[in-house]
């Protein structure tokens, strides 16, 4: 009996080892060339062919089955036909074997023959591989993306009389290609498929109106007035906005020439009126010295440090005489510094033949001056 007990466990051992060697001769493949028990594709089983044959075979039984099928793309009440034919679909039989080959072989050693043994409880059935003219269906995508894209809009201060209000952030929309290019594909591996509904990718906003509850407060303003030359005020917008939302930290300085760029007509400028030793002459990007000046203006009102700052050869129109900025980019430059103690935002606008740079704080800092 003692002998026995003791023998038991080498037996129960021995048949496990025995259950395991038998069980992975039978599911493994006659030669490592052939694709293993239990796969399927569209159904039919491959199993024990090698990658060759299973392509000649898939090639057989779908030679017949060409794809003419229509899908209906839809957005709410808005639909497009999208026919199979126009975009080149068919079945991709090498591809289809390949990615299987490729799955079996990420494993090795132990972990493939658990994988092995796992086909036979739960097999796989792969669904036909499809190729298609993806350039013709990106364009095809697009055109529709025009139709049901909305760009994001950022959120906004308002400045009135009454002080200032934060417009709230707007999330756009767009088509998501690859998650929409994946529903077509699922839409033709199935028999019963309906429309398809396209899938979308939301657009967020740069600016959000969290971004923009910081800034409460009016710290100071400056306008100055336009003239009637249609080339400078070119030159004015685009300098304005290149400024526009700029936001400086505690200690940040702002340069006006890293912000606005080197003025070339590839950056948007254009031939206009400049001062240079002491005469006016035409040069890209004349009139963005008035963008600067109005700048300075402000800047010098809301108590910030000027750490830079130019007077022109000549006496300009646009501010008293002493309170211009010349810029000049690679020479003269115009630099402001934040040394409040919360950031601070440069606001520009140009209505009514105005340009008005505000300069927007905190309501802590303008109650320390």
């Amino acid at each position: 009996m003692k002998y026995i007990t003791l023998l038991f466990p080498l037996i129960v051992a021995f048949q496990l080892i025995l259950n395991i060697v038998i069980g992975v001769t039978w599911v493994l493949p006659g030669n490592a060339q052939e694709i293993p028990y239990g796969i399927k594709v569209d159904g039919r089983d491959i199993s024990g062919f090698e990658p060759a044959r299973a392509v000649s075979y898939l090639k057989t039984i779908k030679r017949n089955d060409p794809i003419t099928k229509e899908v209906i793309l839809t957005d709410g009440d808005r639909e497009w036909p999208l026919a199979t034919r126009d975009f080149k679909f068919s079945y991709d039989y090498q591809k289809t074997i390949d990615i299987l080959v490729a799955r079996v072989e990420e494993n090795q050693g132990a972990d493939k023959v658990i994988e092995l043994l796992k086909l036979q409880v739960d097999p796989v059935d792969m669904p036909m591989v499809f190729s298609w003219d993806q350039d013709k269906l990106q364009d095809y995508l697009q055109s529709i993306n025009v139709e049901i894209y909305t760009p994001a809009r950022d959120a906004a201060l308002q400045i009135t009389e009454g002080g200032i209000s934060v417009e709230k952030e707007i999330v756009g929309e767009e088509i998501d290609f690859e998650k929409t290019t994946n529903l077509i594909i699922e839409a033709l591996q199935s028999e019963t498929a309906g429309p398809v509904k396209i899938a979308k990718r939301i657009i967020g906003a740069q600016v959000t109106s969290e971004d923009l509850k910081m800034f409460d407060t009016v710290l100071s303003f400056f306008v100055t007035q336009l003239n009637n030359n249609q080339n400078r005020s070119i030159n004015i917008q685009k300098a304005a906005e290149l400024i526009d939302g700029t936001v400086l930290m505690p200690g940040e300085v702002f340069s006006f020439n890293d912000r606005v760029g080197e003025r070339t007509r590839e950056n948007g400028f254009t031939l206009a009126p400049v001062i240079s030793r002491k005469q006016m002459v035409n040069d890209i990007g004349g009139g963005i010295c008035q963008v600067a000046s109005t700048l300075y203006n402000a800047a010098a009102l809301a108590g910030l440090s000027i750490l830079e700052r130019h007077p022109h050869s000549l006496n300009v129109k646009y501010v008293p005489n002493g309170q211009d900025a010349a810029v000049l980019y690679g020479s003269l430059d115009l630099k402001v510094q934040n040394d409040k103690s919360n950031p601070i935002r440069i606001s520009t606008m140009i209505q009514d033949n105005q340009l008005m740079v505000t300069i927007l704080g905190n309501q802590a800092d303008k109650m320390k001056e």
